[in-house]
This record gives C-alpha cells, sequence and structure tokens, in this order.
C-alpha cells in the first residue's frame, strides 16, 4: 500500500482506468511478446498446449494487433465499434468507519500569492519617514500612520521600486523602529509582512468505489477471451503506477460470465464485464488564510469601555462580579 498523494484532488477514475488500458493496448503492439507473455499457459501446459497451444496464441496475437480497440466512457451517442471496452462508475460510497471529524488531516500547503490571486497588501503603505539614524538604524514613522500600531519584530522594510527589503529587529515606541545599522534607505519605504505566503489545510475522505469495465466484441465470442485478458493485464500492470498511485487503494477484480449482450441492438454481440473495487483517498483544499504574525491588545477607551484585545472569562467568576461574562482584572498591578 502506497502513501497518499496530496495532490490528486478527486479521484478521476474513469479516466484514470480508460488510461491504464490504452496503455495496456499499446504495449502489447509495441512488445508482442508480452501478447506471448499473457497466454503462456496455453503453451506450458501440456494439456492445454495439445488442445489449443502456439495457434492459439497466435490468434491472440493477430487479435490484439490488428485489431482497433477503441475504450470508451459510456453512454455513447454515436455508433460504437466492435470489439471495444466501455467504463462506467458502479457506485462511490463515502466510508464513515474511516472518517475524521472535520475531514481533518495533518497536511497544510504554503500557496505563492500571484498563484491564487490574493496579494498580500503592506503594513504601511509606501510613506517618507521622519527621520532615520543610518549608525542605529533607527527609522522615525510620521505620527498620522495608524498603521504604525501593527508592526512587529519580523516584518520587513522594504523599497515599494526596487524591492530591496529590510528585516525589522526591534518596534520602539512612539513611533519608530530600528532595522540593521547602516543601511542606505529609499526615500520611500513601506512594510510589509515577514511571511509572504498563504496557507491552507488540506482536508480528506475516504470513499469505496467499484467500476464496471465491459469487454465487448461481435462475432467469434472466442475473442471475447482475448480482450477480457488484455483487460485484466491493463489494470494488474498498472495498479501501482496509475491506481494505488492516485490514491486508489486495496484494489480488487472479479469478472462475470460471458452473455450475449442484446442491448446494442446488434447481432451477435457478446459481453464479458470485470467488475473493479477499491478504496479511495481524496483530498479538497480549505480556504487560504494568512499566517499571523503580530497580536495588539488595548486597555479600553476614554470610558472605560473594553473596545478589543481579550477578555479572560472563568467559569468561577470572582466575589461582586454578578456576570459571569463580564471582564475583570486578572492580575493585579499594584
Amino acid at each position: 500500500m502506497t502513501e497518499f498523494n496530496d495532490t490528486i484532488g478527486i479521484f478521476p477514475g474513469d479516466l484514470i482506468i480508460k488510461t491504464a488500458i490504452e496503455l495496456a493496448i499499446d504495449d502489447m503492439r509495441k512488445t508482442p511478446w508480452v501478447i506471448d507473455d499473457v497466454f503462456r499457459v496455453l503453451i506450458e501446459n501440456p494439456l492445454l498446449a495439445k488442445k489449443y497451444g502456439a495457434k492459439e496464441v497466435a490468434r491472440a496475437r493477430e487479435f490484439i494487433l490488428n485489431q482497433k480497440i477503441p475504450v470508451y466512457l459510456r453512454h455513447r451517442v454515436d455508433k460504437q465499434d466492435f470489439p471495444c471496452v466501455t467504463i462506467s462508475i458502479g457506485e462511490s460510497v463515502e466510508d464513515k468507519d474511516l472518517a475524521t471529524l472535520g475531514d481533518l488531516s495533518v497536511i497544510v500547503e504554503e500557496l505563492d500569492p500571484s498563484d491564487i490571486g490574493k496579494t498580500i497588501k503592506f503594513i504601511i503603505p509606501p510613506f517618507n519617514p521622519v527621520s532615520y539614524d543610518k549608525t542605529s538604524g533607527i527609522i522615525e514613522v510620521p505620527e498620522d500612520i495608524e498603521e504604525y500600531l501593527f508592526i512587529n519584530a519580523g516584518m520587513m522594510a522594504v523599497d515599494p521600486d526596487t524591492g530591496n527589503a529590510f528585516e525589522i529587529i526591534e518596534k520602539i515606541a512612539p513611533h519608530s523602529f530600528r532595522i540593521q545599522a547602516g543601511a542606505d534607505l529609499p526615500k520611500q519605504v513601506a512594510v510589509i509582512p515577514n511571511f509572504q505566503l498563504y496557507k491552507a489545510r488540506r482536508e480528506r475522505a475516504i470513499s469505496q468505489e467499484t467500476y464496471n469495465i465491459g469487454c465487448h466484441t461481435q462475432g467469434d465470442p472466442s475473442t471475447l477471451i482475448f480482450l477480457h485478458a488484455v483487460v485484466k493485464y491493463a489494470l494488474f500492470r498498472y495498479r501501482e503506477g496509475l491506481l494505488e498511485a492516485n490514491n486508489f487503494q486495496l484494489s480488487r477484480l472479479r469478472s462475470t460470465d460471458l452473455i450475449r449482450n442484446d442491448a446494442f441492438n446488434i447481432e451477435n454481440v457478446y459481453s464479458r464485464w470485470v467488475i473493479l473495487s477499491g478504496q479511495v483517498e481524496e483530498s479538497w483544499i480549505k480556504t487560504p488564510m494568512r499566517i499571523i504574525e503580530s497580536v495588539t491588545l488595548s486597555d479600553g477607551d476614554a470610558t472605560g469601555e473594553l473596545k478589543q484585545g481579550l477578555k479572560v472569562i472563568s467559569q468561577d467568576a470572582p466575589e461582586g462580579v454578578e456576570d459571569e461574562c463580564s471582564p475583570w482584572i486578572t492580575i493585579d498591578e499594584e
């Protein structure tokens, strides 16, 4: 069982199975000895060799090399040719026994803003510093720039024209911050976040799925044995490279009996189905979010009302506090 591949998103089973069968047919036509290997039991088993032997293997080779074998996704509205292979999904049922609360996974992706069309804005748009002391690296910000409140160490002071950036080492009250001393500062400076990216959690679900793969020939029903062998070879050959690599795990095959199929409204059409079942893990990405770089707390406004910040709530309110949802002082600075 291979590891979970978090790059596939929703499992396109029909297309993956179609690709596997088409690749297998190409394999056999480019390297015909593969056909001999698929039907080798007809030669190597003494009893089968007497009845079928190399002659039957030659028939299989002639059928696979010379017949056009299209692979269709049901249901086509135009004419179907024979022989052919059809693919349809039987069912896809989410496995509640393997579900997790909130579809959580441990996978968190980092996303470039340009890839998702979500530009990261300036913390402080380009401004002219009040002063800059090159020997200390201290930059004074105009007092009317309210966004100064959100500056924090680790953010970057950047030249908006060239993109050259200087890490903010320290925030200095009331309206200054310090970068590395000796830096040549441009006339205008902007402040950008330290993390120029978004993060998004990838969620996942596990389903049990089945696919019905029909093998159809017209005329000689014995050729259906050859086509059925080609389909089984394809699903075994590419089980690891296409199915398991794309999160279709624990796959199992079962086949139905050969029947005369009147559903095509054509005479002498014979069909046999291969039913592929397995467990598929699918994933999707949540809304991209910014990384929190700074938290600013406030004591309240002139009236003493708490406008922003934290309220410390306890199930056991102190004496004198009737409403347990009211804020109270938890540390007495006196």
